[in-house]
């Protein structure tokens, strides 16, 4: 039996876009631009976005459902200057004759005399206890590292200014 009417598609066959635009239209899935998490959250994943963040998924802050940008980072040259390498005075004891040893500090008569900055520290911090006679410089120290030291009777020069 002879067919009457053929099908638009049968006519299509060497055309790449078969009459429908551009490569990869009026397809099932359309141009969604993706099949992860965050692609399509604001489109097609709207509603499914939506149950996902209230339900706190995947923790407390929904990490890959979080929109847009948030936060300000400083720059690094701005973070650097803050910088606080501490350390603590039971630290300044335990290493204090590996220093010595090290030609990094001097010892005078029973006293250790010991420039934190030049070992690359800029604050001190008064956890720990002081058995050892010890003359530190360094440009900062906690208000507990101030105390310990006049109780050990030791003397702390501070280079820092005053804020």
């Amino acid at each position: 039996m002879p067919t009457t009417h053929r099908k638009k598609s049968r006519k299509m066959h060497a055309n790449r876009t078969r009459g429908y635009g551009t490569i990869g239209a009026h397809r099932a899935k359309g141009q969604t631009g993706g099949h992860g998490l965050t692609a399509g959250k604001f489109k097609y994943k709207w509603s499914y976005y939506q149950m996902m963040k209230a339900k706190g998924f995947p923790g407390p802050d929904g990490d890959k459902w979080r929109i847009g940008k948030t936060g300000f980072i400083r720059p690094q040259n701005i973070r650097r200057i803050q910088k606080v390498t501490p350390i603590n005075l039971k630290d300044i004891e335990l290493i204090a004759d590996k220093w010595l040893a090290e030609e990094k500090i001097e010892k005078k008569g029973e006293t250790y005399m010991i420039d934190l900055k030049s070992l690359g520290y800029n604050k001190l911090i008064g956890k720990g206890k002081i058995t050892k006679k010890l003359d530190i410089t360094v440009a900062k120290a906690s208000k507990g590292a101030v105390e310990k030291m006049t109780e050990a009777k030791c003397k702390l020069t501070l280079t820092a200014k005053a804020e």
